[in-house]
């Protein structure tokens, strides 16, 4: 009877982040997740580098200026939203008559 584990169902592959068996599959595997660390640590570092140069382009009263904008924006959202919902609380007794109620018909 054939090994189950050793070879992936029909139509399967086995997950790239297992290794397969052996010392070699291991170590393969720790070589790449440390290439990964090093990508992240480098752009950890280009991160700060651009922060640096937009310090350089943009005056800090600048980022206050836009900070402040933002702020501005979502409490204009906010307000349009709470808006809406007092608009909606208003409305809320009419649409709580029973659906189907009697209906008085005048017959000529």
């Amino acid at each position: 009877m054939p090994d189950r584990q050793a070879r992936p169902a029909r139509g399967r592959t086995p997950s790239a982040g297992l290794p397969s068996s052996g010392p070699t599959a291991a170590e393969d595997r720790i070589a790449e997740l440390e290439g990964r660390l090093a990508r992240l640590e480098r752009s950890s570092r280009l991160r700060d580098r651009s922060r640096d140069l937009m310090g350089r382009v943009m005056p800090p009263e600048s980022s206050i200026h836009f900070r402040n904008a933002g702020r501005e924006h979502l409490l204009g959202v906010r307000s349009m939203v709470d808006f809406w919902i007092r608009r909606l609380d208003a409305a809320e007794p009419a649409a709580e008559e029973p659906i189907g109620g009697r209906e008085r018909i005048e017959i000529d």
